[in-house]
């Protein structure tokens, strides 16, 4: 299986929300198909001391209007991938319930950041479907934090 990774979304102004998936969103519309989350990161470059709290959470409301789609980079050489990392969307971006999540962190953006690599058999799938269908989508959003340009968030995923 090839291996994908998100351009991270870097240049934009996250906002803050308990629901929404706006820091981007791995999206597998394709009925059929399955895609593995392997990793995800996150990284500040503010310059002061500013709480953020970050989550990846499945949706459970479809986005309306058109995608952007973020830059996705291949392990493997003229494979194209099934899966899009979305990045805005033009109308509202998916959502989810509040306090739901995968995974969260408390971290500062004044060069705070990670990277978490699920462990084998441990890895987040993702399944073809119409958006918000169960498993059709994982995202990130912060639940507290928002500045112009100085945070970014990705994924790295196999299908």
């Amino acid at each position: 299986m090839a291996q994908f990774g998100s351009g991270t979304n870097a240049t934009f102004t996250p906002t803050a929300s308990a629901t929404t998936l706006n820091n981007g969103v791995l999206t597998m519309l394709t009925v059929g198909n399955v895609a593995k989350v392997k990793m995800i990161n996150w990284g500040g470059s503010g310059t002061s001391l500013v709480g953020y709290i970050t989550r990846w959470s499945r949706s459970t409301t479809a986005a309306t209007g058109a995608a952007t789609n973020g830059l996705i980079t291949s392990t493997s050489p003229a494979i194209t991938p099934v899966a899009t990392f979305v990045l805005s969307y033009a109308t509202t971006p998916p959502a989810n319930v509040a306090d739901t999540f995968l995974f969260r962190q408390n971290w500062n953006v004044q060069g705070g950041g990670g990277v978490v690599v699920l462990p084998i058999g441990g890895e987040w799938f993702v399944t073809g479907g119409a958006l918000a269908t169960v498993y059709s989508q994982i995202g990130c959003n912060n639940n507290t934090g928002a500045g112009a340009d100085v945070s970014s968030y990705g994924m790295t995923w196999e299908e």
